[in-house]
């Protein structure tokens, strides 16, 4: 059984993370389906407008959490780890992290406008999914 060091953990956690800020943004940087980067790309627009739910509402926080499980079975089957345990990873880590984003955008809220606070949120579950993926990669070719 190989050991799951920081370079296993770490994509996954980057992985998952994202997907709690993002549901699909995690997903969709390991995909190489090009609907599920659209998907992505229309929750990103929706959590723009106003009527758009409380991620931390349980369904939105279920479908994170969900997101984060798929993540796990993801890089479990690119790793060798045990899926069970990296699909309880991945959610717990949404899980996580959608609280961490939701208070991160409030914060930010605070001192600029809605829109710019959402935008530099973009910008971070952006960065930290490709982050992931990269290393995903990187160990996988390992």
């Amino acid at each position: 059984m190989p050991d799951h060091t920081r370079e296993t953990l770490l994509p996954l956690a980057l992985l998952s993370a994202a997907s709690g800020a993002r549901t699909m943004a995690g997903v969709a940087a390991v995909s190489p389906r090009k609907a599920t980067a659209a998907l992505a790309a229309a929750e990103a627009i929706g959590d723009k407008v106003p009527s758009a739910p409380n991620r931390t509402e349980p369904g939105p926080v279920l479908g994170r959490m969900a997101a984060g499980a798929l993540i796990g079975v993801l890089v479990a089957r690119r790793t060798g780890m045990d899926p069970r345990a990296a699909a309880a990873i991945g959610a717990i880590t949404a899980f996580a992290s959608t609280h961490a984003t939701y208070r991160m955008r409030r914060a930010l809220m605070a001192r600029m406008p809605a829109l710019g606070a959402a935008l530099v949120e973009d910008a971070l579950v952006a960065g930290v999914a490709a982050a992931g993926a990269a290393l995903l990669r990187r160990e996988r070719s390992s």
